[in-house]
């Protein structure tokens, strides 16, 4: 583990023990915080800033999650303490009411809307979606984000995508096919991305120092 930087804000990295967390762990030192990992519903209450990895299949990450009873634990965090939880690729997805992934499987509720899988658009547009994809940040975004971060290029990995209930919960949209898919989700200080920034070079690293320092 590298030195603390004085000053920095901490931000708790909720670890599923399902994926690798280290190149987000990489990413947020880089940026310039101080990253605490927790496996336990614990450790999350004295938490000030939520990152919510996540690589793979929703129902073993959900049922991690409500399994463990850190499903309540990240609600409180963020409904009823309203600290900002920012959840990375399916992170984004657990965020939402439900999946249809192998099944029909409970998320966090969190912003409300379902995970449904992509429709392929062939021959440019196949599943899963892996690849740079161009997001586009609606003025909603631009009260978080700086202008520099809007058009620019991210990269993607998923075969499903989050449908919010709420238009207004989508504040950045890549083109997949002949339609928009989300890319990026806000409802108060619940953010998720559904590329991966700490993957996604200089342009990830900007949006990350941009959540962490502008998230409160």
């Amino acid at each position: 583990m590298t030195a603390l930087q004085a000053g920095a804000r901490v931000v708790t990295i909720v670890d599923l023990q399902i994926q690798n967390i280290l190149s987000v762990e990489n990413a947020l030192r880089v940026v310039g915080a101080q990253v605490k990992v927790v496996r336990d519903a614990a450790s999350i209450a004295s938490a000030d800033l939520l990152v919510l990895p996540g690589v793979g299949s929703f129902r073993a990450a959900a049922e991690r999650l409500h399994g463990s009873g850190m499903a309540d634990a990240i609600k409180q965090h963020a409904i009823t303490r309203k600290r900002p939880i920012i959840g990375l690729c399916l992170g984004m997805q657990l965020l939402a009411d439900f999946s249809e992934e192998h099944g029909n499987h409970p998320g966090l509720g969190l912003i409300h809307g379902n995970v449904v899988r992509l429709e392929e658009a062939p021959p440019d547009y196949r599943v899963p979606n892996v690849g740079w994809r161009e997001v586009s940040l609606n003025e909603k975004a631009m009260e978080l984000l700086p202008e520099a971060l809007n058009n620019r290029s991210y990269y993607h990995v998923h075969s499903y995508q989050f449908q919010p209930t709420d238009p207004s919960h989508t504040i950045g949209t890549s083109k997949f096919g002949p339609t928009r898919i989300a890319s990026f989700v806000k409802r108060e200080s619940i953010v998720g991305t559904q590329f991966h920034p700490e993957k996604s070079q200089e342009s990830g690293l900007d949006l990350l120092h941009a959540l962490i320092n502008g998230l409160r």
